[in-house]
């Protein structure tokens, strides 16, 4: 997705892995449920054998943390298995191989013969640096949390001494201005480690998005409408933080067509895939920084 990595992520495998849910008192309205289940029906109806590895990673994700099991989720497990090899060659990639075959209730260290979590340290570029980009640091934070329940202190050490007092830009160059999608990604992956909301880098963030409201939502590009990608990023940081993020929702909720799938924007349909993919998580509740339990 460029820019727009698809978060869409997370889910369980190992025993200690605790169950996403939402923060205390931050609960799905019924409004919201129903979207989400509506877009998951849609993504569900997304045959295996046609979509890329890193959509078919996303979908298996949003379908498991929606109430699919990991049994009915088997066949995409084996088209991942089969698509990962030649998909995984950068960290951002290799985070999303695993977050899907946590989904599915598979093991990331024995997918089709290859340990993804190997695979994924093989591509730091320095201690705790999973990467190049805030999506690969982010997705690499979220995976490992999924996949093992906990981010070593390293990676988060990575997204604090990158942060500008307004929070992220895609190169993780701190002299640079924030974005608001590595932004509020890098806010999800620091909840996954366990940095505190009252931290700084992390209040500084929130407060720089709230700056960044435009038409009821977000988008990635200055001047341009919201779109559903930034909105449900910012949401899920929102969640992280045990934030109400019913603003950002409801513009979500205008982008749902009747199929179930979700617009990029009023205007554009855009990636349609992308932006349903990307908006089950907050619709649905759920903190994609607090990892799955396997099912």
């Amino acid at each position: 997705m460029g820019r727009r990595h698809s978060i869409s992520l997370s889910v369980g495998l190992l025993a200690g892995v605790a169950l996403v849910a939402s923060p205390a008192g931050v609960a799905s309205t019924a409004a919201n449920t129903a979207a989400a289940a509506r877009a998951a029906a849609w993504l569900a109806g997304q045959q295996p054998g046609t979509l890329p590895a890193g959509q078919q990673a996303d979908v298996m994700v949003d379908m498991r943390i929606t109430g699919t099991s990991p049994k009915a989720l088997a066949p995409r497990l084996a088209a991942l298995a089969k698509a990962a090899p030649g998909y995984s060659t950068e960290a951002g990639r290799t985070a999303k191989v695993i977050l899907g075959a946590v989904a599915a209730g598979g093991n990331p260290r024995r997918l089709g013969g290859t340990d993804y979590l190997a695979k994924l340290a093989s591509q730091q570029s320095s201690p705790g640096r999973d990467g190049k980009t805030a999506f690969d640091q982010g997705l690499a934070m979220l995976a490992l949390r999924a996949a093992t329940g906990r981010v070593p202190a390293a990676a988060a050490g990575v997204l604090t001494g990158a942060a500008s007092t307004d929070g992220w830009n895609l190169g993780l160059d701190a002299a640079e201005g924030p974005d608001v999608d590595s932004t509020a990604l890098s806010v999800v992956a620091l909840r996954a480690a366990g940095t505190p909301c009252s931290a700084a880098p992390i209040r500084g963030a929130r407060a720089w998005l709230a700056t960044q409201r435009t038409g009821g939502g977000w988008t990635a590009y200055a001047g341009s409408a919201p779109s559903a990608n930034s909105t449900a990023l910012v949401a899920r940081a929102d969640i992280a933080c045990g934030a109400s993020a019913s603003g950002a929702l409801a513009l979500i909720r205008s982008l749902q067509q009747r199929s179930g799938a979700i617009a990029f924007t009023r205007a554009q349909p855009g990636s349609r895939l992308l932006a349903t993919s990307e908006s089950v998580p907050p619709l649905a509740g759920v903190s994609l920084a607090r990892g799955l339990k396997p099912g």
